[in-house]
């Protein structure tokens, strides 16, 4: 059977625990069980750990969920201080040698500890039942999610169901390794067990944790619908799906029982407002999101920021008001160098009287330059300069708004209320009113939500996964459809197999028995 390596890493791995608020946390050996699992408040710090963990994967999900969408250049238009990173994946210039990514994106190291943390709790016969099964949902949940990042990313993993190493130590380099599934429908399948399993734990519990930044069940009925329609529209082995009205039907009910229990806020902005107040933190917007506080951790936006020393004299936004020659976003030398900027032709996308459009960048132009800043999660003053202390929604309601609207469309029936909804937020306060959508073909129907999610999730890890999962007319991903939006592929000859990543060669050659053969399709020998 051919495997895959995990590691012998794996056995130097230590988590950090503590049952507290914050995430910055004391370090506490995961292995040593004869101090640890013996109280609830230490699986509720184990639990605050896992989510720690989950948050040093945070600009690995924008790089897997965006970089390759299509709406970053590989070179810069700016004249100040800039140099890209990533060009090679935002190129699509993927190859075995240089993937881009490697180590199956580092995920196993975090399966392992919630595996752990399923293992443990599950025989913990000191937590009460609701509080077991609540820390069983969150812990299936985030597995869940971890995979299904891995799936939309390789297709075929290895699956690690249990901690093998904690429980019985290897005797040998090839007891650690795992097989890679068979099929896509086999990794597939398990993600689905585990997000059920998850919403069958929380047992209709819809309480949040440290203002929404804990799975919960709205994030596993997310998960959910997510995981079921890309079940319904995504070919799998190669194949059309085949049980797309039975997913669809899953899909739009999970959306409709997370709809209702939130709401938009009045204005795009205050969902990012990065104030470190809990009615703030945790609007009634976010569903889940990933906790930044000051003090505590940064995220990874400041490489979207011009240098603090670059001077911006003679730049005009679009409507010819120039921009402060200094500092225009009052970054306070929090910003360091551009190391990733949007395409103008995004930013152009925007109606003038959508706030969405200057809430999310910072427009520049002289003569010929035409440039943005990312500023939607430009973060906060402290003391007089700029901590990057925004949350990173992993979900939120637009989303699930959207996702509906999506799955209707999917199943032949009419997407404008949804559609309106977005669009009506988006242009309040704006000085002008949103365009009606008006319910057309399916195809018509597909772009304008896509549309939408294009313009409503930037920085947010989104468009790639939009791409590989919305269809045209004929059913074929928009990322290779040839229809003319920003960034596509437009169905270059011999591409499609760069739906999925390629396995780097570490990976391939660490283990004997995968072989190069193992490499995705499309990938041998780049």
């Amino acid at each position: 059977m051919k495997k895959i390596i995990l590691g012998f890493a794996l056995l130097a791995l230590s988590i950090t625990f503590n049952a507290c608020d914050k995430l910055d946390l004391a370090p506490e050996d995961y292995f040593n069980t004869e101090a640890f699992w013996k109280t609830p408040s230490q699986v509720d710090g184990a639990m605050v750990g896992l989510h720690q963990q989950l948050r040093n994967y945070q600009f690995t999900l924008f790089t897997l969920g965006e970089l390759r969408g299509g709406t970053l250049r590989d070179g810069t238009s700016f004249t100040g201080t800039a140099s890209l990173n990533s060009g090679s994946i935002v190129r699509q210039d993927l190859r075995e040698s240089s993937p881009g990514i490697s180590g199956w994106a580092g995920f196993y190291a975090a399966i392992f500890q919630v595996n752990n943390f399923i293992y443990q709790v599950e025989k913990a016969d000191y937590l009460v039942a609701t509080d077991k099964s609540y820390y069983l949902g969150q812990a299936y949940g985030l597995r869940a999610f971890y995979y299904f990042q891995l799936y939309r990313t390789y297709g075929r993993v290895p699956l690690a169901k249990e901690p093998k190493i904690a429980i019985n130590l290897p005797n040998s380099s090839q007891d650690a390794y795992l097989p890679r599934t068979a099929t896509e429908k086999e990794t597939l399948d398990f993600i689905k067990e585990d997000v059920n399993k998850s919403v069958a734990n929380f047992t209709g519990n819809y309480t949040t944790k440290m203002q929404k930044a804990q799975w919960s069940l709205a994030a596993s009925q997310m998960l959910l619908g997510e995981v079921y329609l890309w079940s319904a529209k995504v070919k799998i082995d190669g194949a059309a799906p085949t049980s797309t009205t039975a997913d669809l039907a899953i899909a739009r009910a999970a959306m409709e029982a997370v709809i209702p229990k939130y709401s938009l806020q009045p204005s795009f902005a205050n969902v990012f407002n990065s104030a470190d107040i809990p009615a703030i933190k945790g609007n009634n917007e976010i569903i889940f999101a990933m906790r930044y506080g000051f003090g505590e951790a940064s995220n990874s936006y400041s490489q979207f920021i011009y240098a603090i020393t670059d001077p911006l004299s003679g730049y005009v936004d679009d409507k010819g008001v120039a921009i402060p020659a200094s500092d225009p976003l009052k970054v306070n030398g929090g910003g360091t160098i551009i190391r990733y900027e949007y395409k103008y032709e995004l930013y152009a996308k925007y109606d003038a009287a959508d706030t969405r459009a200057n809430v999310t960048f910072l427009n520049f132009n002289k003569g010929a330059v035409k440039a943005t800043n990312l500023r939607k999660f430009i973060g906060t003053i402290v003391s007089g300069a700029r901590a990057f202390t925004d949350d990173f929604p992993i979900y939120r309601l637009s989303e699930a708004i959207l996702m509906l609207a999506e799955i209707k469309n999917k199943q032949g029936q009419d997407p404008s209320v949804e559609i309106n909804r977005i669009r009506t937020r988006a242009y309040a306060g704006g000085g002008g009113v949103a365009p009606v959508y008006v319910n057309g073909s399916f195809e018509q129907n597909e772009l304008a939500i896509f549309v939408e999610r294009q313009k409503e999730f930037v920085g947010e890890g989104k468009i790639w996964y939009d791409l590989r999962r919305m269809q045209d007319a004929s059913g074929n991903p928009l990322a290779f459809s040839g229809l003319p939006l920003v960034g596509v592929l437009q169905n270059i000859a011999g591409q499609n197999h760069k739906l999925l990543w390629p396995i780097d060669l570490f990976t391939l050659t660490t283990d004997q028995t995968l072989g190069l053969d193992a490499q995705n399709p499309g990938y041998k020998g780049t």
